[in-house]
């Protein structure tokens, strides 16, 4: 059974070589797509719900866009603050500290595998998104294993030889995730991820893979009301 202490702790841990994969340029092309499928507007206050150190916020805000990050873990927290990052808040993503249908768009990477509940934070993220958004969640597939990850680490090592440098923290960084991944069992299929993000209200536009072939790219939405789209499909 999952510990919500221990796998705090854990990613506490985690926080101190998390920032390795920066080095990978699969990472960032899985962050991209992460936000290309979201599709931010400046003018729109977004979530990034399990925000770790911070990545996905730190590339998003280069681009104009606004985030408000959330995490458990305190050091996860800490080293997104280092980055400049100003909006973190401490909380539990499956009961989330905001008012109904407050934000324009929601992330949630890495993350869903690790929650004993997962249905209370796809319940919590249908509450405080607005109709007609978008929610997009990467997380590792049932079957993933280092079969998917070797060949782009590979590719990677190729283009920019300096990460055997640094070959000592992506050791770390590997075995804690091993770590993490044997406390937390929580790898579904893509018609159970399907059926979860159902249940909780909202619309699949897609699900696909993404990550070098190790995650599930879920993207959703949550439907206007009937009378709403009625009515607007009246004015139109």
């Amino acid at each position: 059974m999952k510990n919500k202490e221990i796998i705090r702790q854990m990613n506490n841990e985690h926080s101190k070589v998390y920032d390795v994969v920066l080095e990978l340029p699969f990472y960032h092309q899985h962050l991209n797509k992460i936000l290309n499928e979201l599709t931010p507007k400046e003018s729109g206050i977004y979530l990034d719900a399990g925000c770790g150190t911070g990545n996905l916020i730190n590339k998003a805000r280069c681009n104009g866009y606004t985030f408000i990050g959330v995490d458990l873990s305190d050091e996860m927290l800490k080293k997104a603050k280092e980055k400049g990052i100003e909006n973190l808040v401490k909380a539990d993503i499956t009961h989330l500290p905001f008012r109904n249908d407050y934000f324009d768009g929601i992330t949630n990477v890495n993350v869903l595998y690790q929650l004993k509940e997962p249905k209370k934070f796809l319940d919590e993220a249908n509450r405080v998104l607005k109709t007609g958004r978008k929610i997009v969640i990467s997380t590792p597939d049932k079957k993933a294993s280092l079969e998917n990850f070797a060949p782009e680490f590979i590719k990677s090592l190729i283009k920019n030889p300096k990460i055997f440098l640094r070959m000592r923290e992506i050791i770390d960084y590997y075995k804690i995730n091993k770590d993490i991944i044997k406390e937390n069992p929580g790898f579904y299929p893509k018609d159970k991820l399907e059926e979860m993000v159902k249940e909780s209200g909202f619309d699949i536009n897609k699900i696909e893979k993404v990550y070098a072939g190790q995650n599930w790219l879920v993207v959703a939405k949550k439907p206007r009301e009937e009378k709403e789209q009625g009515l607007e499909d009246k004015v139109n």
